[in-house]
């Protein structure tokens, strides 16, 4: 997993339950201690709500924005909008 080759190293999840989403990945807590999950930071399937419990949505249709983020709504329950789905900032 990617963790191990950050400085410092941490070792990876056993399971792959999200509380928190970084540049670098995501993270879970086994034992009291960080730990990395997969393979790292992919946009493509990486979403704030991972973190808080919701899944990533597979749309970019946003009815929602909080602090958090972007939301929408897909099988009538909220998700996260994907960090791919993030426009491009434009220069004037």
């Amino acid at each position: 997993c990617f963790s191990k080759s950050l400085k410092p190293s941490y070792p990876c999840c056993k399971n792959d339950k999200v509380v928190y989403v970084d540049k670098s990945g995501e993270w879970g807590i086994e034992n009291g201690k960080w730990c990395g999950i997969g393979n790292g930071y992919d946009p493509s399937n990486t979403c704030f709500s991972l973190a808080l419990g919701y899944p990533c949505c597979q749309s970019c249709k946003v009815l929602y924005t909080d602090k958090s983020g972007d939301w929408g709504v897909e099988n009538k329950k909220w998700c996260g909008i994907k960090d791919s789905c993030a426009s491009p900032i434009e220069n004037p």
